[in-house]
């Protein structure tokens, strides 16, 4: 019975750390499309972010950041063997939950209330021509976000291997989630 449950434990980290790896790098691959020059898929962007001078950067850095995450999720499976390096990868695990998940969930609140009319654009209230990319946000954008924090929890969750530190790590990441909403909420964006 020991066995089996450590087999699964084993499988179900490689599968998460998989997914974090194909996650991050499918979202990688469009932002090194626009970071080399590319011009397809912007209209999906709101149009001042895609007319800002320093957009190939920005869209250069985001890759970077997107390739780091996969290999977050490799490292995982592959490189976690001691004490110090699995603390690491856990804390690193926490840190993109709590963002990428609180970044995802203020997204789309905020998304929803925009076009909702509680809460403004710049434009004035929300016009579906003028502002598809407020849409965009919320279907394609914000939940990638808030998946990509969902399967980092996941995986610092199936790395550990006894209820009791499971059970922490779901409460770190919970308040680590609230704290990037109210932070959001107060106007500091971390991503």
């Amino acid at each position: 019975m020991h066995t089996q449950t450590q087999h699964t434990q084993t499988k179900s980290l490689v599968w998460s750390g998989y997914a974090v790896f194909i996650w991050s790098i499918v979202y990688m691959l469009p932002h090194l499309y626009w970071a080399l020059g590319g011009t397809i898929g912007e209209g999906l962007l709101k149009p001042d972010i895609v007319q800002h001078i320093h957009f190939d950067l920005i869209n250069g850095i985001a890759s970077v950041f997107l390739t780091v995450a996969g290999i977050i999720g490799l490292a995982f499976i592959y490189w976690s063997k001691g004490r110090f390096s699995s603390y690491l990868w856990l804390f690193i695990a926490w840190a993109g939950c709590s963002l990428a998940a609180s970044h995802g969930i203020y997204g789309i609140v905020y998304r929803i209330l925009q076009i909702s009319g509680v809460v403004g654009l710049e434009s004035g209230s929300f016009d579906i021509h003028e502002d598809a990319f407020v849409l965009w946000d919320l279907v394609l954008f914000e939940p990638w976000f808030l998946i990509e924090g969902i399967l980092f929890g996941l995986l610092g969750y199936c790395f550990l291997k006894n209820a009791r530190s499971r059970k922490f790590w779901l409460a770190a990441c919970m308040i680590g989630i609230i704290v990037g909403l109210v932070t959001g909420i107060m106007g500091v964006r971390f991503a």
